[in-house]
């Protein structure tokens, strides 16, 4: 089974580490630099064939839920039981009595008191917090640790989880929060709206960051065909077919260009067909997922970054991703989707360009100006970076969570 491992905060998180959630990983670095001391708990193991250099000590660190219905998750919940009493067998309560009115939710709340009682034993009574990011399935665990444990908790909202019902019981974990931070103002004005009673005073807005230093801008190489960057998981939200329409639209016009997305996802066959068919077989690359050491040579090649989001039929949308705070810090003139959160990092013609979503035609115009305008490609670059430096930078925002913090631990 192993050393118990000591934290002062634990983090609940659904894999780790994760190349597509780099921002969480940026987020403990932030904090322990702070002070603080972080474990992540995650509830699967993922094999990733890419890692981020900067995980690699984490993942070391990280406890690794088994699967439910192994053997020895079983045989911790007995440990867990005897190490907690009142705690285990008041979670049971409240985790059968949630799948008695909600039978939909059983499944859920089973594995969910399960790994918590799991983590319970292994992160033994020295832990003083627990956090977890995304308000599904990991907060549902977090606040089951929470009862079996008595210590207190708290949770990240984000987007995905937000937008298309995977949080359950959502009021009930906001009620038992300490306090729950939204990535955006969007995300956090939507909370507000549905849940105002038991989120007023506790919702914290605590944008994502990057640390600017690591994404300096550098000088182009010049006479070659621009490069159109795009970087996201290749999912619909994120809009990949318009902009592959977009861009044949700007070839129809006559543009040079080469158009490089960096992602994997289950929509790649498809893209792969669709850019064959669009004749863009010449124009466009698709490098799967990228470790950020690689991903930032393409950034200091880009001469433009295009995000092409939009409302998934679920629901599902983006928040603000991380990618534009790096495109923008690295001083990539950037177009991006008018949705969601993005707005309020890209103001038009200001720090960037906004397309309407789903529009192809529309953000081929705004790709079209972003190649050709030289001098409003020279302001955005600059005050996108601006922005960045201000707003969106890692260690800052770090503070404002670590007082969070801070504050309910005592410190």
């Amino acid at each position: 089974m192993g050393r118990p491992v000591s934290a002062r905060i634990a983090y609940v998180l659904s894999r780790f580490p994760s190349v597509s959630e780099t921002f969480i990983l940026r987020e403990i670095l932030a904090l322990e630099r702070q002070g603080l001391s972080i474990v992540p708990l995650a509830l699967r193991k993922k094999r990733q064939t890419v890692v981020h250099d900067a995980a690699k000590p984490y993942a070391e660190r990280a406890i690794y839920a088994p699967p439910v219905l192994s053997l020895r998750c079983a045989v911790i919940q007995l440990i867990a039981l005897l190490q907690y009493p009142g705690g285990y067998l008041l979670a049971l309560r409240l985790a059968v009595g949630r799948m008695l009115q909600h039978p939909r939710q059983a499944k859920e709340m089973l594995a969910s008191l399960w790994w918590a009682g799991y983590f319970a034993v292994r992160v033994s009574r020295r832990i003083r917090h627990i956090h977890a990011h995304f308000a599904g399935p990991t907060t549902t665990v977090a606040w089951l640790l929470a009862v079996i444990t008595g210590r207190s908790y708290s949770f990240s909202t984000h987007a995905s989880d937000i937008f298309t019902g995977e949080a359950t019981a959502l009021g009930l974990k906001i009620a038992e929060a300490e306090f729950v931070t939204a990535c955006t103002e969007y995300t956090r004005q939507w909370l507000l709206k549905r849940h105002r009673l038991v989120a007023e005073g506790k919702l914290h807005l605590v944008y994502h960051g990057i640390d600017p230093t690591e994404f300096e801008p550098v000088d182009r190489p010049p006479g070659r065909p621009p490069m159109i960057l795009s970087v996201g998981r290749l999912v619909e939200k994120k809009g990949f077919p318009y902009l592959l329409q977009a861009v044949s639209i700007l070839q129809s016009r006559g543009a040079e260009f080469r158009l490089v997305i960096v992602g994997d996802g289950p929509m790649r066959p498809d893209l792969v067909r669709m850019a064959a068919g669009l004749q863009l077989r010449e124009r466009v690359e698709f490098t799967g997922a990228l470790a950020q050491r690689e991903l930032r040579r393409l950034y200091q090649q880009a001469d433009l970054f295009a995000l092409a989001s939009v409302v998934a039929a679920d629901g599902d949308r983006d928040g603000l991703p991380n990618v534009l705070l790096e495109a923008l810090a690295m001083g990539i003139p950037t177009v991006a989707s008018d949705i969601s959160a993005i707005p309020e990092l890209i103001e038009h013609q200001k720090t960037g360009l906004l397309a309407k979503p789903g529009d192809p035609r529309d953000l081929a115009d705004k790709l079209e100006v972003a190649l050709y305008d030289e001098e409003l490609r020279a302001r955005i670059a600059l005050l996108g970076r601006q922005k960045v430096s201000k707003y969106f930078d890692a260690n800052r925002n770090a503070v404002a969570l670590s007082t969070l913090f801070g504050q309910v631990l005592g410190d």
